[in-house]
């Protein structure tokens, strides 16, 4: 449980994410007794629903963002291919794989533990996550959707 300290240090980080959303005219939906916010994006191709909150507890800043279909059972295998080979190239955030569900999820984390994340590092938590989610939403439904072949899905992905 957040001490007093934690707490305040958590309302600041989560004031300063809704400050910088509005800098930017992101229109989003408040949950203060959370200290988190729900929004999306449009890429090139698919939309993005995002949710962004401070967690008091563990003083960390969390992005997460579920691909906007399941992978069908026949799929799933492809698919760890698939976002294993993302993972490794990435250099912040990662894809997350429930392999019995299907489900994919990004997610992209920064610590406030004895420091105050000001607006530019929460912007880049955004933005970046933003393209990098929209670089492979559309290459994991390419992969749930056909029948690719080992080759063919390294060679898509990279």
């Amino acid at each position: 449980m957040a001490d007093e300290k934690e707490r305040k240090r958590a309302e600041a980080t989560y004031k300063s994410l809704c400050e910088m959303l509005d800098e930017n005219e992101w229109r989003y939906d408040k949950d203060e007794e959370n200290l988190s916010i729900l929004c999306s994006a449009r890429g090139d191709d698919l939309s993005m629903p995002i949710r962004m909150e401070t967690d008091a507890d563990r003083q960390l800043v969390i992005l997460t963002s579920p691909m906007p279909f399941d992978v069908p059972e026949d799929r799933r295998t492809p698919m760890a291919i698939a976002v294993t080979l993302a993972n490794y190239g990435l250099v912040d955030g990662s894809f997350d794989y429930d392999y019995p569900s299907g489900k994919i999820l990004f997610r992209l984390t920064s610590n406030f533990s004895e420091c105050i994340i000001d607006r530019e590092l929460l912007k880049y938590m955004l933005y970046v996550s933003c393209g990098t989610i929209d670089e492979y939403n559309d290459k994991f439904l390419a992969v749930a959707e056909n029948d690719m072949t080992f080759d063919e899905i390294v060679k898509f992905i990279k």
